[in-house]
């Protein structure tokens, strides 16, 4: 079978020690065990025992003692050029792999709901690649829940009141109860509901990831609640397309608060029920894979999501 291009043969490379090579280069350097041996914190007698070592594997002699120096042989000489090089070689390697993983650059693949997508996340990427201009982000805004691997994902935020086990790091972003919400229009037209049984004679519009149709409870603080029966006049996947149409006076909307907080703040859409909370909840949560060095664009948009979603939250 062909080996690869810069395939290097096990024969080229024989299993010496990294250090013996260093004591080795310092010896010849310095021109004396004892100092090699001062400068790399070790004995005397370590030091020798590298140097045989070396030769022995060798099969050459590398260095000619005498009481007061040492000094290269000519096989000595050439070998210290030649694996100074390569120490210095690997040394670059790794600082630029360390300078490379301290600095978060690279593209990053981040998949999110369209809604949260929209309303949440993107502001919040304004912020991050002001931050951090070296990394370039490509999100993939769907309600599926995509593969890491198949669509060669670096982070992924879902949106759901629990995690199903996987080998995935889960960090929990934010945490939204629901509102019930109409747009002042609407109400001018049709008076607030008072109660929860009050939402039979309304438009109402719901959203698959609150629940969808069916039973809700909806009770007051320190109260057991009560269950309605919730029919959707109108239907969506889509947080958010429920939220506009709730703003074009379609209806009293169920949505997670976070996503109107901006239309409750200026009056163009006004909670309703507020006495009555429901028991959907849900929860925003950011997830990686498991490794065990995490890259630094994932890690820096890891922290910089959690501080930024914690200040919003308190």
């Amino acid at each position: 079978m062909a080996q690869p291009k810069h395939w290097v043969s096990e024969a080229a490379t024989p299993p010496t020690d990294l250090r013996d090579l260093r004591a080795f280069c310092l010896v010849v350097d310095l021109g004396s065990v004892t100092a090699a041996a001062k400068a790399l914190g070790e004995t005397k007698g370590s030091i020798s025992r590298r140097l045989a070592r070396l030769e022995q594997r060798l099969g050459v002699a590398l260095v000619r003692r005498s009481p007061r120096l040492v000094v290269p042989t000519e096989d000595g000489t050439a070998y210290r050029l030649r694996v100074g090089q390569a120490l210095e070689l690997l040394e670059d390697a790794t600082s630029a792999l360390q300078d490379a993983r301290a600095v978060p650059r690279g593209r990053l693949r981040v998949t999110a709901p369209q809604d949260l997508g929209v309303r949440i996340v993107a502001p919040l990427i304004a912020r991050f690649t002001e931050r951090f201009p070296e990394v370039k982000v490509e999100m993939l805004l769907t309600e599926k829940t995509l593969d890491f691997d198949a669509h060669q994902l670096d982070v992924a935020l879902r949106a759901a009141s629990s995690l199903p086990d996987s080998s995935l790091i889960a960090h929990k972003l934010l945490e939204a109860g629901f509102a019930f919400v109409a747009a002042p229009a609407y109400l001018e037209k049709h008076p607030a509901p008072r109660t929860p049984a009050d939402l039979e004679r309304h438009r109402v519009l719901l959203f698959t990831g609150g629940g969808g149709e069916g039973p809700m409870r909806l009770g007051r603080a320190g109260e057991e609640g009560t269950s309605v029966q919730l029919r959707a006049d109108v239907l969506a996947s889509d947080a958010a397309f429920i939220s506009e149409v709730a703003l074009a006076g379609g209806g009293i909307a169920l949505v997670p608060g976070v996503l109107v907080e901006r239309e409750l703040a200026t009056g163009r859409l006004v909670q309703v029920l507020q006495d009555y909370r429901p028991d959907s909840t849900g929860t925003l949560y950011l997830l990686h894979p498991a490794m065990q060095f995490i890259p630094p664009k994932i890690r820096a948009f890891r922290d910089f999501m959690v501080e930024a979603l914690r200040k919003e939250a308190t």
